[in-house]
């Protein structure tokens, strides 16, 4: 099928808007092999013709195919693991220690997977609360936290919420040891264990939209996500994600990714190899 120049660009600009992504004329190879299949499941004659429904005021179905074949699932158990050592060993009983100081039992710790994709993020950070949990130096339980995971696709959450992965997604990142612990075999794969599954709660959701619209949180992993949009839509994302964060919050973002220079005021805080943002807590008393 030929994809015309002008075609090219007109989805280009319709995927930014709904998605935020950019997408270079040079992706043209990458936009024709991954709507291939839409415009052929929908029975149309091209691309042309997929851009011409696009604009039809009944789209939603075909623009939901597009945005599901054009967004990256791309995804691992505690993908770079010195953050989730960082996470469990300091930043999890900073949080606690706030929460029993300042808030007790009033409120649970807020956390968001942002991006979140088919879950193992989420699970992970899941994972991580159990052991922090059950490491015996705190008085909090699982009621103490809420997990929020959220992605632009539906599929992806849609898989996601049964916790079910093969077994090359369970050697990617999980230890044997946990592997054991919080799954369970379920025919040719694995399932995580129905009270890590109850801990998260999967949502679609475009970041384009300010999460604070989900109320505020004390730790958001959003990585791996900033790469794909262009410089003013990195700091609309970032200017939402710091508004959603309460004082004293975490924010993580990818390895190769870093805060906009644009006034958004988070402080750098280096925990051994991680780099994180930190919005600051309130004065005392």
């Amino acid at each position: 099928m030929q994809l015309s120049p002008q075609t090219l660009q007109k989805l280009i600009r319709l995927i930014q808007q709904w998605t935020g992504l950019a997408l270079g004329p040079d992706k043209e190879y990458l936009i024709r092999h991954r709507l291939a299949p839409v415009v052929r499941s929908c029975g149309f004659g091209g691309y042309d013709e997929l851009l011409l429904r696009l604009g039809a005021g009944d789209a939603t179905r075909i623009q939901d195919a597009v945005i599901e074949a054009i967004t990256t699932k791309e995804t691992s158990f505690f993908r770079d693991p010195w953050l989730f050592d960082v996470l469990l060993q300091q930043v999890i009983p900073d949080l606690a220690r706030q929460h029993k100081r300042g808030h007790g039992a009033s409120r649970p710790i807020r956390i968001c997977s942002a991006g979140a994709s088919t879950g193992q993020e989420a699970y992970s950070l899941a994972i991580a609360v159990c052991e922090f949990i059950d490491s015996g130096r705190h008085e909090h339980t699982h009621k103490d936290f809420t997990i929020i995971a959220l992605d632009i696709s539906g599929e992806a959450i849609d898989a996601a919420k049964t916790g079910l992965y093969t077994r090359q997604e369970v050697d990617r990142g999980l230890s044997e040891p946990r592997l054991r612990r919080f799954f369970q075999r379920y025919g040719e794969g694995w399932q995580i264990h129905e009270p890590l599954r109850r801990l998260v709660q999967f949502r679609t959701f475009n970041l384009l939209r300010a999460v604070a619209e989900l109320g505020a949180f004390d730790l958001i992993l959003c990585r791996n996500v900033l790469i794909y949009f262009d410089s003013p839509t990195r700091v609309q994302v970032c200017r939402g994600l710091r508004a959603a964060l309460r004082e004293g919050g975490w924010l993580a973002l990818g390895a190769a990714e870093s805060l906009p220079d644009a006034g958004i005021e988070l402080e750098a805080v280096k925990l051994g190899r991680a780099f994180l943002y930190r919005r600051q807590p309130a004065p005392a008393g």
